[in-house]
């Protein structure tokens, strides 16, 4: 099967190069060159990394399978479903791109992200029985459709909170799938594997002119259709025997990008501020200001984070010992503690409007002052 894989991945790899490189032909044209700028101002660079990760992801499948017996028999008998599947990854590709290119409301976009999730869920990919860590299997009942929804929109949107620098969205992505598609693969479900591979790929064939500075852009076209890819396999890669979800090992993977989602969203609310409008104050504006670290510096703390997630994601998977799997969830906490103290966001928090009017409350001689929100300022995510 590692053959298979291999060429899966250099055929997306080379896809996504080749898309890239003609996408980026056309945008130098006289007719495509304010194609982005419009609504983005004058130094915008192309955002074509949705379409370029989606051409690579919708065609190496086939080609693979035109090329390899091993691909046709794992890919071939499942194409159709693959082809609706895409339909709902093309929903997400258009109501990123309309984004990427007049700026659509984030109403807009959830509606689209709700509606392509739905789909999913109609084709079968369902979390109805939930396995827990060192638990029983939980039946979701009537709430399966509502968790599934949910599920796939937060990850969805995971992906395209943490793209704020070049690179970190692409490579954070391409760690995790590789990392899922392993544990698709030895769980049965090498179809999966094969399709995060492609997912992988096409990442891979379009970071080069991502990583700082970029020539292109992955827009909110390309964030939003990763994150959309991973929370959809990652549903089917984590089913086991008993048709459970096995939540722990995806949730670990993609750890980084839940951990600033989370924290984006914690902040604002205790900030009494709209969960889903943005700000400047994610984990990589932090690296710039309390670290002073660069672009390139930032691309290597935030993927040497996303490296520990997914070597604790393989390790979760693998684990045969009640010990260990308690290990590296200590490890995990104790690194995140670690990551919120050094950025600061254990005193910010503390010091947040909820948190500091509820110590008021409590103890009310303490301060006659009422606090403020921070004066960080507001931007899109």
């Amino acid at each position: 099967m590692l053959d298979v894989y291999l060429l899966t991945l250099t055929l997306a790899v080379g896809i996504g190069v080749a898309a890239t490189g003609v996408l980026l032909a056309v945008s130098r044209t006289v007719r495509f060159a304010g194609l982005f700028r419009a609504a983005r101002g004058a130094t915008e660079k192309p955002r074509w990394g949705g379409l370029v990760i989606f051409l690579a992801f919708a065609i190496t499948p086939f080609v693979a399978s035109a090329i390899s017996s091993e691909a046709d028999e794992l890919f071939t008998p499942k194409s159709g479903e693959f082809l609706g599947f895409l339909g709902a990854c093309a929903l997400v590709l258009l109501v990123g791109f309309w984004d990427d290119w007049r700026v659509a409301t984030w109403k807009q976009k959830l509606l689209v992200q709700v509606a392509a999730a739905s789909a999913v869920y109609a084709a079968g990919y369902t979390i109805d029985r939930v396995g827990l860590p060192w638990g029983p299997e939980l039946e979701l009942g009537p709430m399966g459709p509502v968790v599934t929804v949910l599920w796939v929109v937060f990850f969805t949107n995971a992906i395209n909170l943490i793209d704020g620098r070049d690179g970190v969205a692409a490579g954070v992505a391409i760690l995790a799938a590789v990392t899922l598609a392993q544990v698709a693969s030895h769980s049965d479900h090498p179809t999966i594997a094969l399709l995060l591979v492609a997912m992988a790929g096409g990442s891979l064939g379009f970071l080069p002119f991502n990583l700082p500075r970029a020539s292109a852009y992955l827009g909110d076209s390309g964030a939003l259709l990763l994150g959309f890819i991973l929370g959809s396999l990652s549903i089917r890669g984590s089913t086991g025997v008993t048709d459970a979800v096995f939540i722990a090992v995806p949730v670990v993977a993609l750890g980084f990008p839940i951990l600033d989602t989370a924290l984006a969203a914690m902040r604002r609310v205790l900030d009494r501020r709209h969960p889903l409008l943005g700000d400047l104050d994610h984990i990589h504006h932090r690296l710039e200001e309390e670290m002073a670290l660069g672009p390139r510096g930032i691309l290597v703390v935030l993927y040497g984070i996303s490296v520990l997630f997914s070597s604790a994601a393989i390790i979760l998977h693998y684990a045969q010992h009640f010990a260990v799997e308690v290990a590296v969830f200590a490890a995990l906490v104790a690194m995140v503690g670690v990551i919120l103290a050094r950025l600061g966001y254990l005193v910010s928090l503390w010091n947040s409007y909820s948190l500091a009017w509820l110590r008021r409350r409590l103890a009310p001689s303490a301060s006659s002052a009422g606090p403020s929100p921070p004066p960080r300022g507001e931007g899109g995510d």
